[in-house]
């Protein structure tokens, strides 16, 4: 009976994205790359992964289909999948995950953010009207972090009805999502993500001034065309997100000791959740000769400012040709008197440095090297997430030496200007 309801939903649902792209062409990419998942266990209309699977409530969609007449459906369903990948095109999961946004709030704030927009050939669902900022006495065309901050204040903020629409809105993984490497719906890669977000992009930029476009779109569209992000603000999210994947591993639940709350349960006999919960992060530092001491200190302040604000411990290694004696840095003094003892002068191998990253026990959940690019690099990437911050020079005409693309990808560089002002 149920498996009759999910297909015959999934045709109506299928037909309903055909009609989103034929009205709303720029947003194709992202509909027909998105994969289809029809169940009865959401607890949402619709709902959003982190590998772009679109989940669909058979039962919810009936619901609404029995209230509305065959093309008011259609507009309606339509309208829902505009929603839920502009979720992913707007990147909310990893915005959520880089100010650490409850998942509930954030939600709330991320549905005010797009549902604003008005879409000709498509309305929103009568039966689930969607949240709108008015709602809250908010003005139209925020981003979802205006709106959260906003929510955050208000006195009944945990009164409000939240929607929970998967991962793909605030990164936290639920049990109802299906597994990443499903063969009846794979999940979208996240380079293949950001490879959409530029298609749409660069479609909506090619309708500009045509009047159809809603404002907040075609200044999304600028920034994802012309990014102006600080890298500093890379590399906090780079190591907050490598951090939050190792330290998710290696935390389970155990009988080992009870729970907290074991009083409250008893007689049942329920586990408490253990595991290494203390980040690691390495930083591998040229010291080759090639790398002045200006650019070590400016740089090292910076880096230390972007880890500080993460309140992280780490190991710095040293390496010019070969990798040095490691050195842990706790607190900012530690900093002041790392200049010291930082060795080098040579040549300049930052794969030595990489590989004795690697070989601390216990061994770090991601490596940072800090290098001005003249220097071999690995032939594959590790188990262990390495980001490369190459120092860019001041001046506009120098290249930066990235690593071979591949193995490796855009992401696991950052470009980092020496020059003061940047």
């Amino acid at each position: 009976m149920q498996e009759d309801l999910d297909r015959r939903i999934e045709r109506r649902v299928r037909m309903a994205r055909a009609y989103a792209a034929e009205e709303l062409s720029w947003f194709a990419p992202a509909l027909f790359t998105a994969r289809l998942v029809v169940t009865a266990n959401l607890p949402a209309l619709a709902a959003i992964d982190d590998g772009m699977r679109v989940y669909f409530n058979s039962r919810r969609v009936a619901d609404l289909l029995a209230q509305e007449d065959e093309q008011a459906g259609l507009r309606q369903l339509a309208w829902v999948w505009i929603h839920e990948i502009s979720h992913a095109l707007r990147d909310h999961a990893d915005r959520c995950k880089e100010r650490n946004a409850g998942t509930e709030a954030w939600n709330v704030a991320a549905d005010l953010e797009i549902n604003d927009a008005r879409w000709p050939g498509l309305e929103p669902p009568r039966l689930y009207l969607p949240l709108l900022p008015h709602d809250f006495g908010f003005p139209d065309g925020k981003l979802a972090e205006f709106y959260y901050n906003r929510l955050l204040t208000r006195k009944n903020a945990s009164d409000i009805a939240a929607p929970d629409e998967g991962s793909g809105v605030h990164g936290a993984r639920r049990p109802w999502e299906i597994e990443a490497d499903s063969e009846s719906a794979p999940a979208v890669s996240p380079l293949e993500q950001e490879t959409i977000r530029r298609e749409v992009a660069e479609s909506l930029q090619g309708r500009k001034g045509r009047g159809d476009i809603p404002g907040s779109w075609e200044r999304w569209a600028d920034t994802t065309l012309r990014p102006r992000i600080d890298w500093r603000v890379q590399l906090r999210r780079r190591v907050r997100g490598a951090i939050v994947m190792s330290v998710g591993g290696r935390l389970d639940y155990s009988f080992q000791r009870p729970h907290r709350r074991a009083q409250i349960y008893a007689p049942l006999i329920r586990p408490s959740l253990s595991g290494d919960v203390i980040p690691r992060v390495a930083c591998v530092v040229d010291t080759s000769g090639s790398i002045s001491h200006r650019e070590l200190a400016l740089i090292m302040a910076e880096v230390r400012g972007v880890l500080e604000s993460l309140r992280l411990p780490i190991i710095v290694i040293p390496c010019d040709a070969v990798a040095y004696e490691p050195v842990e840095v706790l607190t900012s003094s530690d900093f002041l008197q790392l200049s010291r003892r930082l060795r080098g002068g040579g040549g300049t191998n930052m794969v030595a440095g990489i590989e004795a990253a690697l070989q601390l026990r216990p061994p770090p959940d991601i490596v940072i090297v800090l290098t001005d690019g003249y220097t071999p690099y690995p032939t594959r990437p590790y188990k262990t997430p390495v980001l490369f911050g190459i120092l860019k020079p001041h001046t506009s005409s120098s290249l930066v030496h990235k690593p071979p693309m591949p193995p490796w990808r855009p992401d696991d560089v950052i470009a980092i200007n020496t020059n003061r002002d940047s």
